[in-house]
């Protein structure tokens, strides 16, 4: 699923599939089901959450080179956004992701 969402004034899209948990464990090494799937868990980490989800979601939607990616890239590519640029649309990064997860049904 690919969306357009404004994060910081910057118009950015988004996009989410299958691959969007491996690619966060790949880069993040972190179970993106195990953090959402635990409450207390996704409260206390729900901030860098969003955002690592958002920085997949973005570079699924670039098309990047997925492999190249790393944690000091993420570093670098957060000091272009304002502390809070993720808290403010953080329902639209998870709603976007969520979105991609549900699946249609054939009769």
């Amino acid at each position: 699923m690919y969306t357009t969402i404004m994060i910081d004034g910057k118009e950015m899209g988004l996009s989410a599939n299958a691959a969007t948990p491996f690619r966060y464990k790949q880069v993040f090494k972190q179970d993106l089901f195990a953090v959402l799937g635990n409450e207390k868990r996704a409260e206390e980490e729900g901030a860098e959450v969003v955002t690592k989800l958002a920085y997949i979601m973005y570079h699924q939607a670039e098309k990047s080179d997925m492999n190249k990616l790393n944690e000091d890239d993420f570093i670098a590519w957060l000091e272009g956004f304002s502390s809070m640029a993720f808290i403010n649309v953080a329902d639209e990064i998870v709603n976007a992701y969520m979105d991609s997860t549900v699946g249609t049904a054939m009769p």
